[in-house]
């Protein structure tokens, strides 16, 4: 046996026959609500509106549709209604690619329904915003830049326990405030982090940066000209690195004890208000 040839797994026997790839009449496709979930909501009215007025050819994947062995041989969809019901809210789609397979009845279409959603990954943020990325999306070029100016980089898996330092994952939080309170402060915020803990991993940073960007937010309402090199800025950032990462996230995990309810987004960004304040009246007193 060859060294380098990665070893086989133990295998199961392979069930049921290769299912075969048809264009099927939207017509001759049926719903079974005995299994399917419902689509008259709200939710799901919208996504097939969308679908339906944006309809791309790229985004249709085949619909997976079982050939009930009956005298009739009906076909129901077993993934895809939602394109199904987009296709036929067109008008103008008369056919859908198909996964077409052969069942036995409801049972064994009901249990490919449950597998199909059951083991399905969703997307992570970190994913959709790399996708975004090497899509061109002009929010997402430009949010990468400010983590690249600020001296981190974006980390290209979820694992924090090995990311190295300036490695941040907290892509949702960055994505939520670079719409509001807007890029100017998660920039300066990006800056502070990256400033505060240089050379450091930042596995508790989707933690401590909200309450970092809400101080910056703060100043900005004062001083709309603030940059990285502002006194207040820098002042930040060397009141934030004096203390480790895990005393800030234990002293946000105590104002939790104490407000049973509070998140830690409320939590973080009392914080560092709270020291931020203290730091400031500190000079000004030093300053009187």
């Amino acid at each position: 046996m060859d060294r380098n040839t990665a070893p086989r797994i133990k295998c199961n026997p392979i069930k049921g026959r290769r299912p075969v790839l048809q264009n099927l009449a939207c017509h001759e496709l049926k719903i079974d609500h005995g299994y399917q979930r419902a689509i008259d909501n709200g939710q799901s009215k919208q996504l097939i509106a969308r679908i339906a007025r944006d309809w791309d050819w790229a985004m249709c994947q085949p619909l997976v549709v079982a050939e009930r062995s009956t005298a009739e041989d009906e076909l129901f969809v077993i993934d895809g209604q939602h394109r199904l019901a987009a296709a036929r809210l067109r008008g103008d789609i008369y056919e859908l690619p198909c996964v077409v397979v052969r069942t036995n009845g409801i049972e064994a279409e009901a249990a490919m329904f449950r597998q199909m959603n059951g083991t399905r990954q969703p997307l992570s943020r970190l994913d959709l915003f790399k996708a975004a990325l090497a899509s061109g999306d002009s929010a997402a070029r430009a949010l990468s830049s400010a983590i690249a100016a600020a001296g981190l980089k974006l980390a290209t898996h979820t694992n924090n326990a090995s990311w190295g330092p300036g490695v941040i994952g907290n892509i949702g939080s960055l994505s939520k405030s670079w719409k509001s309170p807007g890029p100017a402060a998660t920039s300066l915020a990006l800056y502070v982090l990256g400033a505060a803990w240089r050379g450091q991993p930042l596995r508790q940073s989707g933690t401590l940066f909200p309450g970092i960007l809400a101080v910056c937010a703060d100043e900005l309402k004062k001083n709309a000209r603030l940059t990285a090199e502002s006194e207040e800025i820098e002042m930040l950032a060397e009141m934030v690195g004096e203390a480790p990462q895990e005393q800030w996230l234990r002293d946000i995990h105590m104002v939790r004890a104490d407000n049973p309810g509070l998140v830690f987004e409320a939590a973080s960004q009392r914080i560092f208000r709270k020291a931020w304040g203290e730091l400031m009246a500190e000079f000004a007193g030093e300053a009187a």
